[in-house]
């Protein structure tokens, strides 16, 4: 459980997990502004990561980044993503979910929801907001 801010940048990793059925729960707030920065990452199966506060990625960072199947991403807070090459969530494997509670902003050439990989699932409840012609909400 992450409680607190969680600030990342200088191609750091802010949680960064190796295993499978791994849960973290971030509370706080995520700011991530570097290219090769990521607040979260886990790499297993059966991950699920929840993201309770308001995340801001900009500059090419990655907020949450699960590899492997059946991943479950849940975003409750607002999220807002700016800059080409940023990324709000990823997921690489089999069976990914996303569910987007929150509100989700993309522009400036940023991507939303990237999920590759057989049998994905998102499901958007909040509201999407996407500007810049080479941004994307989800792919």
């Amino acid at each position: 459980i992450q409680d607190g801010d969680l600030d990342v940048s200088g191609g750091g990793h802010g949680i960064d997990i190796t295993g499978d059925s791994a849960t973290v729960d971030n509370k706080g707030t995520m700011t991530v502004t570097d290219p090769e920065s990521i607040g979260i990452q886990v790499d297993g199966d059966q991950a699920v990561v929840n993201n309770e506060g308001e995340s801001t990625i900009t500059n090419g960072g990655t907020g949450t980044q699960i590899n492997g199947d059946d991943a479950t991403a849940n975003n409750n807070g607002k999220t807002t993503v700016d800059g080409k090459d940023s990324t709000g969530t990823e997921i690489a494997g089999n069976n990914g979910k996303v569910i987007q509670d929150g509100d989700l902003d993309v522009s400036g050439g940023g991507h939303g929801i990237d999920i590759t990989g057989d049998s994905a699932t998102v499901d958007n409840k909040g509201t999407m907001t996407v500007t810049d012609p080479e941004s994307i909400g989800i792919q």
